[in-house]
């Protein structure tokens, strides 16, 4: 991951960071899926930046609201 001016707050919906750092579970199947229209290269570059995204600090939402987003947002 390149430095810029930009600031990365990574939010993990319904899913464990650690899933997305060791590309376990659905991330595992959606990666396959990808491997199977995408070139080696950048499969790897995909994983590597999965990677790195998941050692950033950032928020986890899991789904405690019987799956109705509406109940996360105050107005």
């Amino acid at each position: 991951m390149t430095s810029s001016d930009h600031v990365v707050l990574p939010v993990f919906y319904n899913i464990d960071p650690s899933d997305v750092r060791k590309q376990n579970g659905g991330v595992a199947i959606a990666l396959a899926r990808h491997g199977k229209m995408s070139s080696p290269e950048k499969l790897q570059g995909w994983r590597t930046e999965l990677n790195e995204v998941a050692d950033l600090a950032g928020m986890v939402l899991q789904n405690q609201s019987d799956g109705h987003d509406s109940a996360r947002v105050k107005v």
